[in-house]
């Protein structure tokens, strides 16, 4: 159940992130603020199911076979939630952010693989 409550979670997030993103790149900030809020509550969302997830892959001894991986991708996505608040930060304040661009791609693209394609309780493996 936790795992596709966290793939909700990580769906209406990137949803919800876009819609901020474009509303503070077209100046309008109130609704801006409100879908930054949105994301943020969905990122604490993402952090509670991630936590129950990987408790859950400890407690079921997993971690033998699948305990590198299993790092790389919490580390990946903890890395991608905290470049989705720093974007948005820097579009509020208008500072550079395209260098936490490329890193929020390569750390989503690194959680999605391990998560669905090498990870047991995936959709692939």
């Amino acid at each position: 159940m936790f795992v596709h409550l966290h793939v909700a979670a990580w769906a209406l997030a990137f949803i919800s992130f876009g819609l901020a993103w474009a509303l503070y790149w077209y100046k309008k900030d109130k609704p801006a603020a409100f879908f930054h809020w949105v994301t943020r509550v969905l990122l604490a969302s993402i952090a509670v199911t991630g936590i129950i997830l990987v408790y859950r892959y400890i407690t079921r001894d997993m971690m033998g076979d699948f305990g590198p991986e299993l790092v790389v991708k919490t580390l990946s996505g903890l890395w991608a939630v905290v470049m989705m608040e720093w974007i948005l930060y820097r579009l509020k304040r208008g500072g550079v952010f395209k260098g936490f661009v490329v890193q929020l791609v390569v750390m989503v693209a690194i959680a999605l693989i391990l998560g669905f394609g090498r990870l047991p309780w995936g959709f692939y493996p």
